[in-house]
């Protein structure tokens, strides 16, 4: 039931929808399987009966407890890889397709791969999911299957199923540039040469991909609310026109030319905030020129 704010309370509108997505490298295009929007291609119905561990991913680490005292010291402490339970329905018009359902349920949750879970909820989420136990299977009638599906999701994030992409030039920043920097925090994309804003909408930390294009020499890359930078200056890593640097920051990896280059060693590799986070772009020269491009999905735990 679903209190409406008006003193009245309407009826539950039932399970959310979702979809199972996933691409092997012999597919010609990606397996899906939908849930909750009615009969597929094949006369399936995929429902969702029951999902377990969605909630909250469980925590690694341990106090550690202090020698003839009281208490303990908080030793550092992780979230763990998220573990789910579906249950998940599959309503056949004869045998032959409950069998087929059955095949496509084992093929679409990959053992040594991962593949993309979307949950729509009101704010549609998705994980990236593999199997981490038995597909359990029970029988009501010979048309219909329930599946009992054991999967992990070792990000334990939930992702916004939309991609957000910013873009910026160059800024004119000396070298070093100093921090804080005296940029005003806050600005839209385009106010100041060189800065981005760009807005993690979710109430979780995420990690972005982000594209350097040529010509720069020596790119760095700096949050300013916390001065964290991202460089390439040592040895000095240049991009012609039409060069692009390709950078993780969740591997905390970079790829020129899809070639691997290593950031500098003393390089801040930070991670997208809650809210607004101001991206600055410069070179170790100084000069204008190159672009730099952030693609995200907003992030809750």
């Amino acid at each position: 039931m679903t209190y409406t704010g008006t003193g009245r309370v309407s009826q539950d509108t039932g399970y959310w929808t979702g979809s199972f997505s996933y691409q092997a490298p012999y597919m010609s295009s990606p397996l899906v399987i939908s849930m909750g929007t009615g009969p597929d291609s094949n006369g399936i119905s995929w429902i969702i009966e029951q999902l377990v561990g969605w909630d909250g991913p469980d925590v690694s680490g341990q106090v550690i407890q202090r020698a003839a005292d009281q208490g303990a010291y908080p030793a550092a402490q992780y979230y763990a890889a998220r573990t789910m339970t579906l249950t998940l329905r599959a309503s056949c018009p004869d045998q032959y397709t409950r069998d087929l359902a059955r095949a496509l349920q084992n093929q679409v949750l990959p053992v040594n791969d991962l593949c993309q879970f979307n949950y729509n909820e009101p704010i549609a989420k998705m994980a990236y999911v593999r199997r981490s136990g038995k597909i359990s299977e029970t029988y009501d009638n010979l048309c219909e299957v329930d599946f009992s599906i054991l999967m992990v999701a070792p990000d334990p994030r939930k992702y916004s199923q939309q991609i957000y992409a910013s873009a910026s030039t160059v800024g004119t920043a000396p070298n070093p540039l100093t921090i804080p920097a005296t940029v005003p925090l806050g600005l839209n994309g385009g106010v100041a040469p060189g800065i981005i804003q760009v807005t993690n909408p979710g109430t979780y930390e995420t990690r972005p991909d982000m594209v350097v294009w040529g010509p720069i020499v020596g790119p760095a890359i700096t949050l300013l609310q916390t001065g964290q930078t991202v460089s390439y200056w040592n040895p000095t890593v240049t991009l012609r026109s039409g060069d692009q640097l390709l950078i993780d920051f969740d591997a905390r990896q970079s790829f020129l030319n899809g070639v691997y280059v290593p950031a500098d060693i003393i390089s801040g590799w930070f991670v997208l905030s809650p809210g607004s986070n101001s991206l600055m772009l410069f070179s170790q020269g100084g000069g204008a020129g190159g672009q730099l491009t952030a693609a995200y999905q907003a992030a809750w735990i």
